[in-house]
């Protein structure tokens, strides 16, 4: 076929395809090349297609940021093992230092060495050391004794190296999970039942299990009160609230603290009732 004689149409036709069989073979080498080029050869290749393509892309596209939210559900009793945890070193035990028994638990409520614990335990005459987990007891000496919550205050003269209690700043609600421990490494479980006139903190916890002196904590491991023989006497799952070992350790701040919480108790007591 004589060139010369095609037309225009027959001319752009034979261009394409040229250029087409031209395009398939070097595709086809350039594969097999890069199948039989060493691995250095083939890295150098890809990082020249990508970079190629990033500045290609235009300038004004942003990355899209996919945000995903995840629902935490927190269980009760996750954050119950969490409050017996972190309390669970906070608390000591008394000792009668002439006998070696044990008398009650305690807890100290700050920084000074102050311990609360149960008064109807201790013998006003007695000596105490307090057993921290150490070798040799700390000696205590009782500071305060009685009051209308049954709170004893010993003071150590020694640093105990146990932090002391967090107590609670929100106001206890009826139904409230509650967590008592009861000595020996063992806890007790039950909730708020009663927050009455009388002060004290009536809970569904038996008392036959609970340790003088036990302290009574809520699910945020902030300590609500504390077991002594005059709330036992209104009750066997009865706690005084731990305001009034503050009270008697700071007078003047722990009355006001005491009449607003007992102002608190009564209008939770009165919603209820209602």
């Amino acid at each position: 076929m004589d060139l010369e004689h095609l037309n225009k149409s027959q001319i752009v036709l034979l261009t394409m395809l040229v250029s087409f069989v031209t395009s398939i073979a070097t595709g086809i080498v350039t594969v097999s090349l890069i199948e039989e080029a060493p691995t250095d050869v083939t890295r150098v290749v890809q990082r020249v297609v990508e970079r190629t393509v990033e500045q290609v892309a235009p300038a004004e596209q942003q990355a899209t940021v996919i945000t995903r939210e995840r629902t935490v559900i927190i269980k009760e009793a996750d954050l119950i093992a969490a409050a017996i945890a972190e309390n669970k070193p906070r608390i000591v035990s008394i000792i009668d230092a002439g006998s070696g028994s044990f008398v009650s638990l305690g807890v100290f409520i700050d920084d000074k060495g102050t311990l609360a614990t149960d008064a109807w335990a201790l013998d006003e005459e007695g000596s105490y050391g307090i057993d921290v987990g150490a070798e040799e007891l700390i000696p205590a000496t009782i500071t305060y004794s009685g009051g209308a919550r049954g709170v004893a205050l010993l003071q150590t003269e020694s640093d105990s190296g146990v932090e002391p209690i967090k107590p609670s700043e929100v106001a206890l609600q009826l139904g409230q999970t509650l967590v008592a421990f009861v000595g020996g490494g063992s806890i007790t479980q039950g909730i708020a039942t009663e927050l009455g006139e009388s002060g004290y903190i009536g809970t569904s916890i038996s008392g036959a299990k609970v340790a003088p002196g036990a302290p009574l904590i809520n699910v945020d491991g902030k300590v609500v009160g504390i077991s002594t023989g005059a709330s036992r006497a209104v009750g066997s799952g009865s706690f005084a609230p731990i305001r009034a070992a503050y009270a008697a350790a700071n007078p003047v701040e722990g009355e006001e603290a005491s009449k607003e919480e007992e102002g608190t108790t009564a209008t939770t007591t009165k919603g209820s009732t209602q």
